[in-house]
Order: C-alpha cells, then sequence, then structure tokens
C-alpha cells in the first residue's frame, strides 16, 4: 500500500511538473498566428476561467525538476524567472493572458493616498487572432471610490501575426520581461516596477488630476511599424458604446485609429460584435487582417492600407 502511494505521489509530482512545463512553454515561446484557425468563437471561449500563479509553487516544481534524472536546465531556469508572473489558462489548459501591475512609487506612478497603479492585461482568447487585445487600467487611487477612480483603456494592434509571450532577460544591470507582441514588436518591463523601459509602446506618468470628469487616460504611445486602435471608458467597459460620457476624453461611440502620425475615428460596432450591448462580451469582428483593413479601416478613414504598409 505504501508502495502505491507512493507511486501515486511521483506520478503526480511528474505530471504536475510535465503540466507546469507546457504552461511555461505556451508563456514563454513564439507561436504564429495562422488564420486557418477559422472564425473565433465567443460560445467555446473559456478564457477567463482560471487564474494561474507561477509563483512560489512554480518555483518549488523548478527544484523538483533539478531533482530529476535528466533535468532539463533551460526549461527550470526559465520556470525560476517567472515565478512571480500571473497567467490565465482557459478549460482546456491552454494560456490564454498574463498580467503586470505598477504598484510601486515610480516615475510612471507618483503613488497616492489611497494606493495607485497601471495594469497591463494581454489577452488572447482561445489563442486565437481574433480577439488578442491589451487591457489597461489606471487606477488613480485619489478617493478610495472604484468608480471615480478608474479609468479603463483596451488597444488592438495589426497586424495579428503572433500569440503574446514573455521572456525575462539581464539587459545592463537591469532584469527585464520582454513581451512580444501580436505585430512580433516588442515591449520590455522592468521586473521590479513594471514600468516600460523600452519598445514600441511609450508610456507617460499617471495623470494625477483631483478631476475624474478631466483626468486623462492611461498616456500610451504606439511607435511601431503597425496600426493601433483604442478605445477608453471610466465607468464601464471600453469597447461597449454607452448614452452618456463620464470623462471629457472619451469617445463613447468610436475608437481611435492611429497609424504612423496619422489618426481616424471608426465606429465601435464596426469593429467589435456586441458593441451596442453591454451585457454581452464584445469581441473583434474580423480574424483577417486583410478584412480589417479593406471592409472597416480603409473604407473610414480614406486610407489605402495593405498588409505590406504594417510590416
Amino acid at each position: 500500500m505504501k508502495m502505491t502511494a507512493l507511486l501515486l505521489t511521483v506520478l503526480s509530482t511528474l505530471s504536475m511538473a510535465h503540466a507546469n512545463e507546457e504552461h511555461l512553454r505556451q508563456l514563454t515561446q513564439s507561436e504564429d498566428v495562422s488564420e486557418a484557425q477559422g472564425e473565433y468563437d465567443e460560445k467555446h471561449d473559456t478564457s477567463f476561467g482560471r487564474t494561474l500563479k507561477i509563483s512560489p509553487e512554480h518555483c518549488t516544481r523548478a527544484r523538483e525538476l533539478r531533482s530529476l534524472p535528466q533535468p532539463n536546465y533551460p526549461v527550470i531556469v526559465a520556470m525560476e524567472k517567472l515565478c512571480y508572473q500571473t497567467t490565465y489558462v482557459d478549460s482546456q489548459e491552454k494560456v490564454v493572458g498574463f498580467d503586470f501591475t505598477n504598484e510601486t512609487k515610480n516615475a510612471v506612478n507618483p503613488m497616492s493616498e489611497h494606493g495607485s497603479d497601471r495594469s497591463f492585461r494581454f489577452r488572447f482568447p482561445l489563442r486565437h487572432s481574433q480577439n488578442m487585445h491589451i487591457s489597461i487600467t489606471e487606477n488613480a487611487g485619489l478617493t478610495g471610490n472604484m468608480s471615480h477612480d478608474l479609468l479603463e483603456t483596451t488597444i488592438v494592434l495589426l497586424p495579428r501575426k503572433v500569440i503574446p509571450s514573455i521572456e525575462v532577460l539581464q539587459v545592463g544591470e537591469r532584469e527585464i520581461r520582454r513581451v512580444q507582441l501580436p505585430t512580433a514588436e516588442t515591449i520590455d518591463f522592468d521586473t521590479a516596477t513594471n514600468e516600460i523601459v523600452d519598445g514600441v509602446i511609450v508610456e507617460a506618468a499617471m495623470d494625477m488630476n483631483p478631476s475624474r470628469h478631466a483626468r486623462r487616460f492611461a498616456g500610451l504611445n504606439y511607435i511601431g511599424r503597425g496600426l493601433m486602435i483604442r478605445v477608453d471608458r471610466r465607468a464601464g467597459t471600453p469597447e461597449h458604446i454607452y448614452t452618456q460620457s463620464f470623462n471629457q476624453h472619451e469617445r463613447i461611440k468610436d475608437a481611435t485609429v492611429t497609424y504612423r502620425g496619422k489618426t481616424c475615428y471608426v465606429p465601435k460596432n464596426l469593429i467589435w460584435a456586441n458593441a451596442h450591448n453591454a451585457d454581452l462580451g464584445a469581441y473583434v469582428l474580423h480574424a483577417s487582417d486583410i478584412d480589417f483593413l479593406n471592409k472597416v479601416i480603409n473604407p473610414k478613414c480614406g486610407w489605402k492600407l495593405t498588409l505590406a504598409d504594417l510590416e
């Protein structure tokens, strides 16, 4: 009986170690997006079913992997470096998102009385191209009242070429988390503060204006080769259309599209399904970047962009 229990424990440990290795692979290795994946199916989107904390538990698993007869050291080192990374997995154990939060006093976060922070959430439901996006929540922490302090932003980048991934690197004296964006471009976060320190998105310090109606949304400037679609909202979901605005800087019906210094505005309902119904999840209508350009961006912006222009 003791031998059976020991064998089950060993098998369980090996199984969990294998699962951790697979999560780590999905999180850290670049994976191309293929339009052959078909259309995004919201009915099967279980992307936010569980939060996996690559944390002390995973550090323990890394130590267990080291004790195996043939330890895979590259996997072990990578796992140890990501010991404190919040990761999201779906019911199929697929990694479908990860987060960073700047919650200490630094150049971006002045740290308010109630605790201010800026969070970046990278989401890719079903590991599919169609609904890959970045959500940013800015908490000014000026009143302690979420409806007064929180500002929400959603960003979609074109072209959608790869599923976002992370690697931890030592750059000079600074350790950074390098995130590969859907465009295959990168941004670097300081692992100590979660400030963006390099890459194709440049961030400004949080606006701490005491007026919730006048406070500016997260200052993020995309300087990459592709195209950025951005929506902002206070007291609501940025992708949805509302009848009333609660901040003078938000556009309640339109998304802001920017491309290499050019800007235009596109109705949200041409970009997201369920844009008019805040009770339903909004997701991008077009899986194909070519369709996105030809059916939405170019007609509404008066541009003539091709995929080659975004490379």
